[in-house]
């Protein structure tokens, strides 16, 4: 009997399981044929803001502001997280399409679908950027503080043990090609709003205004404050909120950074890159 009652359980459970995917596929199919269905008769109402930014650029921060002035829906628009690589879900954009105005952050490289995706979907892209040495120290902080799970690079137990330094480097040598990957993909889209880190620390209003206008809402003063009360909040994940601090950098991840910047010199008249090469040049003059 006990066998024949653990074979019914082990049964029960796999059916449990199949349904439970077969509806998830039904779900997200009517998402898609809702959508379409919808877009046939009515245009989607309101804006539709992607935060496509770098990690640890404050993105948090700059997308609470933005819920609490404009009262948008804060979305998910990557199908998972954690160390997966944040692409856009065609199903999730179905699902928040026509459910009004929202605000998404991801860590999302471009590329030619996404560039259709944001057509499609009438996104009004965002893009965050903030100077790598000031980065290369955020994620040496974050990776002891919090946690080694990254989109950006594998980080092990072993790095950890590194002295700063040599974490540094390593840092810069496995995940600073993922931001410049970032940067690059995004400055060939002139359609899209930068914002640099920097800009957004030193004034938040600005920027926020600027973020509003480009997304068709017409900014009102008596709505900042609470913007700006989220952007500053204890929900925030702005470790130490302040720009310039890469200049202390060791001399080996600055040396290793500016010849990644090597490979790349039809850039070296952008002011991105010579913001990073003055920083970097600071860097091991102090050393």
């Amino acid at each position: 009997m006990s066998n024949s009652h653990g074979l019914g359980r082990e049964a029960s459970d796999r059916i449990g399981t199949v349904t439970m995917r077969q509806l998830n596929r039904i779900a997200s199919g009517s998402y898609l044929m809702f959508d379409a269905l919808l877009e046939a008769v009515r245009y989607p109402r309101g804006a539709h803001v992607l935060v496509a930014c770098m990690p640890k650029s404050a993105s948090t921060s700059l997308t609470n502001a933005i819920a609490a002035y404009a009262g948008f829906r804060k979305v998910a628009l990557a199908a998972a997280y954690g160390s997966r690589e944040q692409e856009l879900c065609q199903i999730r954009l179905s699902r928040y399409n026509h459910r009004g105005p929202y605000v998404a952050q991801q860590h999302l490289r471009n590329s030619d679908f996404t560039q259709r995706l944001i057509e499609q979907y009438r996104l009004s892209p965002i893009v965050l950027v903030r100077d790598l040495p000031d980065i290369v120290l955020s994620i040496r902080d974050h990776l002891h503080r919090e946690s080694r799970e990254s989109p950006v690079a594998l980080f092990t137990q072993e790095h950890l043990r590194q002295s700063p330094p040599e974490l540094e480097e390593t840092i810069v040598r496995i995940a600073m090609p993922w931001y410049l990957s970032f940067y690059l993909g995004w400055r060939s889209d002139h359609r899209a709003h930068f914002v640099a880190y920097e800009d957004l620390v030193r004034n938040p209003k600005s920027v926020i205004e600027g973020i509003l206008r480009f997304s068709g809402v017409e900014p009102r003063e008596e709505k900042m404050p609470k913007a700006l009360e989220a952007f500053r909040g204890p929900n925030n994940r702005i470790n130490i909120g302040v720009s310039g601090r890469g200049r202390k950098l060791g001399s080996r991840a600055a040396e290793a950074l500016g010849r990644l910047l090597d490979q790349y010199p039809e850039c070296e008249v952008d002011p991105y890159f010579r913001r990073m090469r003055t920083a970097l040049g600071a860097a091991v003059s102090s050393t």
